[in-house]
């Protein structure tokens, strides 16, 4: 009976409220009309916020990280590991990476205009970077989007296929199978997105990252041990071709920046999204991968020109970073290879721009050289054949006499 007439009184009171019109909020209203905490809630918004994080590709482990700017108090955003963005063209890689393991190779060429497909029409970043038929080591130096979206439309890089390589290498979050993966639509966190770099730079095997080796008590009894795990990605192959494209991206494209602070050898790509909202560059060298995001908490919040783009606000803080760790710490200096497999052959300039690349003979007059998985060689140039004599149809009343 008590617990009844409880109940009821609960539900009384409940009704009176609800009925009751709510009162002002003094609190509310002071802040409303407080200019110094407008401007403080502003400048907080408008801060721009940067994540970096360093990991050994080899064996996963993190060697360095900032999340925030408030180190102290050690209670803030971690930018790395809890925030999700869009990569933009960061992504472009995975694509690439599917591409080369369906076969194509780098100068593989696609038609460098504007399309629409169902609706979807993506631009290059400015008017004047349209053209031909573009190699796709172009076309990924200088971050075609036209190219990696015909890509995606086709059976050269399918969205479905290019969410499972890139779940394989390391992108945990959710990734949407739709044309416009290819400008880095779906959201990541830096972490994950460096750590799939990590996979191409490691020969094709991901080892997913870990900042704890082991745990132990006072007494220096082991608690627990936490060890990476492998999983082969790509083909030794795929990894070296696609490591050979992102280092073009430093040497003559995009990333070209990387070598005012470093300039030893690297390997990357610069990530810009729609309205300048992230700033995105993940690179390695052949010891180290590194991502640096820049950009705001509030989505809403972008930055307001160029100075927002990768290149721009992000590449300086990676190539920095690296020319002084590789100076303080000695690191010793390695290089890229080849990879057994992959060779060196010359094609016919004529046919790359026709957008039907072939081996050149000795009879093209303009050839370009450059690597490709062997068992993906295409066939020879049919324009310039080496017997360049007309063949005459043979009469079916002749002899061979």
């Amino acid at each position: 009976m008590k617990k009844l007439v409880l109940v009821l009184f609960l539900l009384f009171l409940m009704n009176l409220v609800s009925a009751t019109p709510a009162m002002p909020q003094p609190f509310e209203n002071c802040m409303k009309y407080d200019n110094n905490f407008i401007e403080n809630v502003k400048k907080d918004a408008t801060k721009i916020q940067v994540g970096f994080v360093v990991i050994d590709p080899f064996n996963g482990q993190i060697k360095a990280m900032v999340g925030g700017e408030n180190q102290i108090f050690g209670r803030g955003l971690n930018h790395v590991t809890e925030i999700r963005r869009q990569p933009g063209s960061a992504m472009k890689p995975f694509i690439y990476t599917v591409a080369i393991s369906n076969g194509y190779y780098p100068t593989f060429t696609l038609l460098n205009q504007k399309f629409d497909f169902h609706g979807w029409s993506p631009s290059n970043f400015s008017e004047n970077e349209y053209g031909g038929y573009t190699t796709l080591r172009s076309a990924l130096a200088h971050s075609f989007n036209v190219i990696a979206g015909r890509m995606t439309t086709s059976d050269i890089a399918p969205p479905n296929q290019v969410v499972k390589f890139a779940n394989k290498m390391g992108i945990k979050s959710r990734l949407v199978a739709v044309p416009s993966i290819a400008l880095g639509t779906s959201e990541v966190t830096p972490l994950e997105l460096t750590s799939a770099y990590g996979t191409i730079v490691n020969k094709g095997v991901h080892v997913s990252p870990t900042s704890i080796k082991k745990i132990e008590d006072r007494n220096n009894i082991l608690i627990d041990k936490f060890m990476p795990i492998y999983t082969e990605a790509i083909s030794v192959q795929t990894a070296s071709v696609i490591t050979n494209m992102l280092h073009s991206v430093v040497t003559s494209g995009t990333g070209r920046g990387v070598r005012r602070y470093f300039s030893y050898p690297a390997a990357g790509k610069t990530g810009t999204t729609q309205k300048y909202a992230d700033a995105w560059y993940v690179g390695f060298t052949p010891n180290l991968v590194a991502g640096v995001w820049v950009g705001f908490d509030d989505h809403r919040i972008k930055f307001t020109n160029t100075y927002g783009q990768g290149a721009v606000a992000a590449m300086p803080i990676w190539s920095k970073f690296m020319g002084k760790v590789y100076k303080e710490l000695n690191i010793p200096i390695k290089y890229f290879h080849i990879a057994p497999g992959v060779v060196r052959a010359t094609f016919c300039k004529t046919t790359m721009d026709l957008g039907d690349p072939k081996i050149a003979t000795s009879k093209c007059p303009e050839t370009v050289s450059d690597i490709i998985i062997s068992k993906d060689m295409p066939g020879k140039c049919e324009i310039h054949p080496e017997d360049d004599k007309i063949k005459k149809e043979k009469d079916k009343n002749s002899s061979d006499w």
